[in-house]
């Protein structure tokens, strides 16, 4: 069902944008970019400015974010795990600050280098996207045009002299602190705050990380109903934009998405012929209605919209098919997480309903975690009676770069609990691509020449913001520059749900060039496998074929990077005075906001890769896809 909720990128302005975009009912708040500030490390304190943050942390907590870094000779990539290592230490109700005046007092390894530090803890962290490397550069900059004006301007080497002294005082007195800090915890003896240090210090344990795995997994159940008031209010306005036409409209319209389904539903007798069905999402009730056509004995539709619900039972009724008329459909207005039990027959309507579908093999074990998954914090409701159980589950849970929505959990809840052993889930199988983009990919360059007329203003601004938060549009084939990859795949028969959160690696080349890659084309495909279906099926949102409502999800570089195949010579390879790289490596992680409920955190880290065997300088970027309520 998600996919149409959250508006296409303000900047999706060309004549390939779908009707979508004209729609400002849904999530009408999702596009505000206010800033709320710089919030502190700490604390719930938001100030106006970099400085105010800083100079607070340094007051209240004791802790100098620009000391430390020096200490630890942090670079940007560096300072962004430490950044989220504090605050997801903070957020778990832990201290970091013993752990961290331990990493300072000795030569233990630092808690916060573990890649899942690179997921953002705060959407819109301005500490995150303040250039660190760039401050010092301009630091340095100042000192050496100080100190080559010395002997003309004192007054410059008076003021540079007394920032380098200051900076170092600031850098004496916070070793000071941590060495007291580190005191103070040592003489516990037997205590947490003591244990915590002494881990660190010898390496013997995760220290603060243990603390903030433990808070991260008792806070990241995104399975169950929100506890949170924030929660609540954007769920009631996720569900409730699913109530308008509009919205099912598109999604019916997707013939790619559509056919897909009515296929797998329609098309596979062995598997739906006498089963029991459930719908989970069902919206205007189409696809329970395929499952219907397809040979169902008992289909339960539910969905978290009151007013869908109650037309998708008038769209059931209308075509004979709702139970209170002796068909086989019934609609249910419920989260999945809150159903109490399934409006099913006492007993199964034959012995087909509880055995595996003819010629089907059993689900494959499940694939060890990827590398950089956030642990294992749900747990598995308790597993429905025999009675409650159901054959078949399909949902149409996609949402924009697949998991945004985060409705993939719900799917998963309802498999642990009302999927009996050995059933199907339709789709089972998820594939995340990677591949880069031309500039055409980001729809920026619109602006460039709007009817002969420059307005490049504009495009700055959406450049800035596209930094910040990915873009969703259609991509055309001709703007993708190099072959695909999958970066990640999701067995849903077996996955956990702390499997959506995860950390993947990849390796783009070109086949012609030299030309520039200005951002990376990301996109889906769902599979309904041979493992349940005789007539298996494929649902695909690449822009190499027919464009679905998903369209495809856009990150945009910091700057471009030339590629050529590694075939070409270093002169070939070259474009306007552009060293042409022969690959571009870098790591992709995708988690469900701690921040913000049912919103979606994307960390690209890349760098060019040169014939050479060098590399160019790592670079981070924070995409936020995000709801408000």
């Amino acid at each position: 069902m998600p996919g149409s909720a959250m508006p296409h990128s303000q900047d999706s302005n060309d004549a390939s944008s779908v009707s979508s975009e004209e729609r400002p009912e849904a999530w009408d708040d999702w596009e505000e970019d206010e800033s709320e500030g710089y919030k502190s490390l700490f604390g719930e304190e938001r100030f106006g400015s970099l400085e105010e943050v800083l100079a607070h942390d340094k007051a209240a907590h004791g802790f100098g974010l620009r000391a430390y870094r020096a200490q630890h000779d942090l670079d940007q990539i560096g300072t962004i795990r430490l950044i989220n290592y504090i605050r997801t230490a903070v957020a778990a109700g832990a201290d970091p600050r013993p752990a961290l005046a331990a990493a300072a007092a000795c030569d233990a390894a630092v808690p916060w280098q573990d890649d899942r530090y690179l997921q953002p803890v705060q959407m819109d962290d301005e500490l995150m996207f303040h250039d660190w490397e760039d401050e010092e550069e301009e630091e340095a900059a100042a000192a050496g045009a100080a100190q080559a004006g010395a002997g003309t301007g004192a007054a410059s080497g008076t003021a540079a002299g007394g920032e380098s002294a200051a900076l170092r005082a600031e850098n004496e007195a916070l070793r000071s602190m941590l060495e007291v800090m580190r005191g103070v915890a040592l003489s516990q003896e037997g205590g947490a705050l003591a244990e915590l240090v002494a881990e660190v210090a010898d390496g013997s344990g995760d220290g603060a990380g243990g603390a903030v795995a433990a808070g991260a997994a008792a806070g990241g159940d995104k399975g169950k109903a929100p506890a949170d008031e924030a929660a609540q209010r954007i769920d009631d306005s996720y569900f409730d934009s699913y109530s308008t036409f509009d919205i099912h409209r598109d999604m019916l319209a997707d013939k790619v998405r559509t056919d897909a389904y009515r296929d797998a539903l329609e098309r596979n007798p062995r598997l739906l012929a006498g089963a029991r069905v459930l719908d989970v999402g069902c919206g205007t009730g189409i696809l329970s209605m395929f499952a219907a056509r397809g040979g169902a004995a008992t289909v339960v539709g539910i969905d978290g919209s009151e007013q869908i619900a109650r037309f998708a039972q008038a769209n059931v009724a209308a075509n004979g098919l709702a139970a209170e008329a002796g068909g086989p459909i019934t609609v249910v207005s419920s989260k999945v997480e809150e159903l109490a039990a399934l409006p099913l027959p006492a007993a199964p309507i034959d012995g087909a309903a509880q055995q595996q579908p003819a010629g089907t093999p059993p689900p494959p074990p499940p694939q060890e975690q990827q590398d950089g998954a956030q642990p294992q914090a749900q747990h598995p409701p308790a597993k429905a009676p025999p009675e409650q159980q159901v054959d078949v589950l399909v949902s149409e849970w996609m949402g924009y770069a697949l998991l945004f929505e985060s409705m993939l959990g719900s799917v998963l809840y309802a498999r642990d609990r009302w999927l009996r052993p050995g059933g199907a889930v339709l789709p089972d199988v998820a594939r995340v691509y990677l591949a880069a983009g031309s500039e055409g990919a980001s729809g920026l360059n619109f602006w460039r020449n709007v009817y002969g007329f420059s307005m490049e203003s504009v495009r700055e601004s959406l450049m800035s913001d596209a930094l910040r938060r990915a873009i969703v549009r259609p991509v055309l084939a001709q703007h993708v520059i190099s072959e695909p990859t999958c970066v990640q795949s999701f067995d849903l028969a077996t996955m956990k749900a702390d499997d959506q959160d995860f950390t993947a690696s990849f390796r783009l080349t070109v086949g012609a060039g030299p030309q520039a890659c200005h951002s990376l084309v990301l996109w889906f495909d769902t599979l309904f496998s041979e493992r349940f279906c005789e007539h298996p099926v494929e649902l695909s949102t690449s822009p190499m074929g027919p464009q679905t409502h998903w369209v495809q999800t856009v990150l945009l570089l910091k700057q471009p990077v030339v590629m050529a195949p590694a075939a070409l010579t270093a002169a070939e390879g070259d474009a306007g005075g552009a060293r042409a790289a022969v690959a571009l490596t870098g790591q992709l992680s995708m988690a469900r906001s701690r921040q913000t409920h049912r919103s979606l955190d994307i960390v690209l880290r890349y760098a060019a890769r040169y014939a050479d065997g060098s590399a160019g300088e790592d670079q981070v970027v924070c995409y936020g896809m995000g709801v408000e309520s």
